[in-house]
């Protein structure tokens, strides 16, 4: 059975050009990569069913009457992290949640998809769930939570999509019964009645804002120079002064000249990150230095990552294989960190595979304090796009931190397209495979796409010692920041 190459974006993948004419490179929601030998039909490249969805995991069958191939997605992983529920499909499946009160058990049922694992029970132990139970049904996989309580949860993925996610949480509102009319704008009204800092250990301090009623703020953040603008959408604000003030706070600005969107800016002599909570009579944004910061640069040990390698040879285009790139990047930053006197300890040296989990695993056996993985990006269509991307696991506010002063360093080193810092929920619900088993170990990690392989000038640059060595410059500029707050 052959489809056109259309059919991968229903199935959550994507291709690029192969370094073989008569192949493609597939890469699957799950980010599985590999090539497939096409099949040339009426002057279409065509891709064989059974080679792609052993590939990107899943099983078809065919059904003579109705003329129609039948796809099952596989279900490749349960787990439960975050208060969230999370299960990763081989391709977008349709699903549905449903609560039984009476026995106190939430039930996914995924359509057209069967589990992959053998495992029919993951142990969770968070409070009050108790675990989440696998099985086959005629027509999909099903996925039962086992409540010890009543426990409100919250659909947050698509109706359709390979990462399915149902947060599970006591801090999610219990359902109404009745309707309050809020304001047409959405906001209900607040006035800002005070403004303090409060210092605390070190350079540990809050941002405390007392409200007439429970307000709305969003933050925006900055490393050059460092600052945090909280943003007070529906507020009003009388007074333009504050109270106290915090060694590593250099000065805190109040805009009151846009009616209705007041805005607070902590400018800061170093990188900090934050947290915000919102209560009933007050905001209190938490300040604080970043996770591995301070002291000396030339004391910190930092895993470098080339991605891919082996039989995972990434991106591919005009013969250059995104695996080799990587490497001679990675070399060029080992160097430069060691003429600064860092440690460095890289996940290979070699032209081998890895499993994305073991490559920060070796970060946090090493008790490393940075983690950096190298890749080059690519998409569907040449010469389509250009520039630096640098992705931080969700919203931890310490590798966020480590990606927008390493993603400033590169590209005023380079000179290269911003195409920001991002969040790898952009990409995936869960986050990147080889960045989530970082997550909350205070160990920050980031990833790196210095270019895209598939643009002939971001190539040719990847391909040039002296581009390579601006990419290293940059990227000890952005750490040093980080660390020494210079």
């Amino acid at each position: 059975m052959l489809a056109p190459l259309s059919v991968l974006s229903s199935l959550g993948a994507s291709s690029m050009a192969s370094t073989d004419a008569g192949k493609v490179a597939v890469i699957s929601a799950s980010g599985e990569s590999g090539e497939i030998a096409t099949v040339d039909v009426n002057k279409g490249k065509m891709l064989p069913m059974d080679k792609l969805l052993a590939l990107i995991g899943g099983e078809s069958s065919w059904d003579s009457a109705a003329k129609t191939l039948n796809l099952t997605a596989h279900v490749q992983s349960v787990e439960f992290a975050d208060e969230t529920l999370k299960i990763n499909c081989s391709f977008p499946a349709a699903y549905s949640v449903v609560y039984w009160a009476s026995s106190k058990k939430l039930i996914v049922d995924i359509a057209s998809s069967k589990l992959k694992s053998e495992a029919r029970e993951v142990y969770i132990g968070s409070q009050g769930i108790l675990r989440a139970r696998l099985g086959n049904q005629t027509d999909c996989a099903r996925i039962v939570l086992d409540l010890e309580k009543d426990i409100p949860y919250k659909v947050i993925s698509d109706p359709v999509t390979s990462q399915i996610q149902i947060k599970v949480s006591e801090s999610l509102p219990k359902p109404k019964v009745t309707i309050t009319q809020q304001p047409k704008s959405g906001r209900i009204p607040f006035e800002i009645t005070g403004i303090k800092i409060d210092a605390r250990d070190g350079d540990n301090f809050d941002l405390v804002m007392a409200t007439s009623a429970k307000g709305s703020a969003s933050v925006a953040y900055g490393v050059s120079p460092p600052e945090i603008k909280v943003n007070l959408p529906g507020g009003t604000l009388e007074n333009s002064q504050y109270v106290g003030s915090s060694p590593v706070l250099k000065d805190v600005i109040i805009d009151k000249s846009t009616p209705g969107k007041p805005t607070v800016t902590l400018q800061l002599k170093r990188i900090m990150v934050y947290s915000l909570n919102i209560e009933n009579s007050q905001m209190v944004l938490s300040v604080r230095p970043p996770d591995r910061s301070g002291g000396k640069f030339s004391d910190k040990v930092i895993v470098i990552d080339p991605g891919h390698g082996g039989n995972q040879k990434g991106a591919c285009c005009s013969g250059v294989m995104e695996k080799d790139v990587n490497v001679k990047i990675a070399d060029e930053l080992a160097s430069a960190l060691h003429a600064q006197g860092a440690k460095v300890i890289l996940t290979r040296t070699s032209d081998v595979a890895m499993g994305l989990a073991a490559r920060p695993e070796m970060a946090l056996n090493c008790s490393a304090d940075f983690f950096i993985s190298i890749h080059c990006n690519s998409n569907g269509t040449l010469n389509s796009a250009s520039g630096i991307e640098t992705y931080y696991h969700k919203y931890e506010p310490s590798p966020m931190a480590l990606a927008y002063a390493v993603h400033m360093g590169v590209c005023n080193s380079t000179g290269m397209c911003d195409r920001r810092p991002r969040s790898d929920s952009s990409l995936y619900g869960s986050g990147l495979a080889v960045l989530r088993r970082l997550e909350n170990t205070g160990l920050p990690g980031i990833l790196i796409e210095c270019g895209y392989l598939n643009t002939a000038s971001d190539r040719n640059k990847l391909l040039s010692s002296e581009y390579r060595k601006k990419l290293a410059a940059g990227i000890v500029e952005g750490l040093k920041s980080y660390v020494e707050g210079k």
